[in-house]
């Protein structure tokens, strides 16, 4: 029994395991040449443990046999400091930092190793750790260059790593990313199809065949979904949510052009189903909800929206959008209000100015209606400059045939804005008011075309061409323009 045991601990590394299993070999054992030698062998460990360099170098070696990477390499380290053509402990460093994952200092120290021994009985282990760290430090690098925008580097680093290891999947993902990246599909799609072929669970490929796809046609990107496997699907189902979202709100986009509201809700309840708590999905439906009469129920869904995200800033501003939308600035404003101004974005931004200048103007249009529109001008004409402001004072202006103060205030928009449509076409009444039709005509001609023309401006033009003699041109104007009033709500 005590040779069996001393034969299973003697040729244990040095370290203190093995200085504690011979002492306890010595604590049940007292004669025999087994306890003999056991008895040398622990002295001569001992003697060796007791100078730091040896310690070290042994410990980091019995540390890196039980793949604790962490504690070998300061180990190793002081090793290779006290002794620098010490191969085993290059190598073993070597290992130790592949262990971790630190694929450049692994293979910096396993090539000194097999370059100092290179008939060293741990070569076979060195050369095939050495393989695996080169692979993986190209593929390291090459996502990185392709990081950095650098796809000719990274498609170099993806081929070298092809050519240390051509069975593995991941240098050929990596080419198909650089096609990827120079915007080559044809070669994107090969690079991704060969991937799977060479690995079914590369799920990475999957996603990339699954975008290029997309950017076809959600049909086919949905077939190609279909012909999965479970796994392979599973992988994707962000991108798989994200085409049946496209195509529902595609239809109730549709829906809500022919007015059918409560039919695009019953849609916009599926595309919140795969994504809930979405902002702007919530606001879509709540929005669908009011215009179908629902509106309790949309307000309570922007109400609960608000309640669990009440620190984003795109809810505040959905949310300001949705009561501004129906008629309720100020609460929009206060609601506004309970977001820090510091998160405040340039949406938000832009709505608060919006709606502080809507009440500007309600007050001054107040004061105009009882008969104070001098102070009402002066109110507005201490506001930051504004184009609104700006049209509300040429339109006042040309309401009273102060013609020369309308075109004054008017050109003054169009400094800023040359194509402002309300601009030109207040120029344009102002010509026809004056008895300028020659000049009226030039203005009308100067108007972008545009088929986003609002139903008011549309009406503008059609009554300025009327007034300008050109009946033919204002009945097209009308004719296009009565369809569309129709279908307002």
């Amino acid at each position: 029994a005590s040779k069996i045991w001393y034969g299973q601990i003697k040729d244990m590394p040095v370290s203190d395991a093995s200085v504690s299993a011979l002492k306890k070999y010595l604590s049940i054992f007292s004669d025999g040449d087994s306890v003999a030698a056991a008895q040398s062998q622990l002295a001569e460990q001992q003697k060796q443990l007791a100078d730091p360099a040896f310690r070290a170098r042994a410990q980091g070696l019995a540390a890196v046999d039980s793949g604790m990477a962490g504690k070998a390499i300061p180990e190793l380290q002081q090793a290779v400091r006290a002794n620098p053509k010490d191969s085993e402990a290059l190598g073993a460093l070597g290992q130790a930092y592949s262990q971790k994952g630190d694929r450049a200092n692994a293979v910096a120290n396993l090539e000194k190793a097999l370059a100092l021994d290179p008939h060293s009985s741990n070569n076979d282990k060195w050369n095939s750790l050495l393989k695996v760290n080169r692979y993986w430090l190209a593929i390291q690098q090459g996502d990185a260059a392709l990081k950095a925008n650098n796809p000719d580097r990274a498609e170099r680093l993806f081929q070298q790593a092809r050519n240390v290891d051509n069975t593995d999947s991941y240098a050929v993902l990596g080419l198909g990313d650089v096609a990827m990246a120079r915007k080559d599909y044809p070669a994107a799609e090969r690079y991704y199809q060969q991937t799977l072929r060479m690995d079914s669970g590369n799920t990475n490929a999957v996603r990339g065949l699954a975008n290029i796809y997309r950017q076809q046609s959600p049909e086919k990107a949905e077939a190609f979904i279909a012909s999965l496997s479970a796994s392979q699907r599973r992988s994707i189902d962000d991108i798989e949510r994200s085409l049946q979202n496209d195509r529902l709100a595609q239809q109730a986009e549709a829906l809500e052009n022919q007015g059918k509201w409560a039919q695009a809700a019953a849609l916009q309840r599926q595309r919140l189903a795969l994504d809930p708590g979405s902002v702007w999905i919530t606001y879509r439906l709540s929005q669908d909800l009011w215009q179908a009469g629902q509106r309790s129920q949309a307000d309570t869904l922007m109400r609960n929206l608000a309640q669990q995200k009440s620190n984003d800033p795109e809810q505040v501003y959905a949310y300001g959008l949705y009561l501004s939308g129906h008629d309720q600035d100020r609460a929009a404003l206060a609601h506004i209000n309970s977001l820090p101004r510091a998160q405040w974005n340039s949406n938000i931004q832009e709505l608060v100015n919006r709606l502080q200048s809507d009440q500007v103007l309600e007050t001054a249009n107040r004061l105009r209606e009882s008969g104070k529109e001098a102070e009402a001008e002066a109110m507005l004409r201490q506001q930051p400059p504004s184009t609104r402001i700006d049209l509300t004072l040429a339109d006042w202006a040309q309401q009273r045939r102060d013609y020369t103060a309308a075109r004054a205030t008017y050109q003054n928009v169009l400094t800023r804005e040359p194509a402002n449509a309300d601009a030109i076409l207040g120029l344009t009444e102002v010509d026809i008011a004056a008895g300028d039709k020659a000049a009226a005509r030039s203005q009308l001609a100067k108007l972008p075309a545009t088929d986003n023309a609002s139903l008011n401006t549309q009406r503008r033009v059609a009554l300025a061409q009327a007034q300008l003699g050109d009946t033919a041109a204002a009945q097209r104007t009308f004719n296009k323009l009565i369809p569309q009033a129709k279908s307002q709500p």
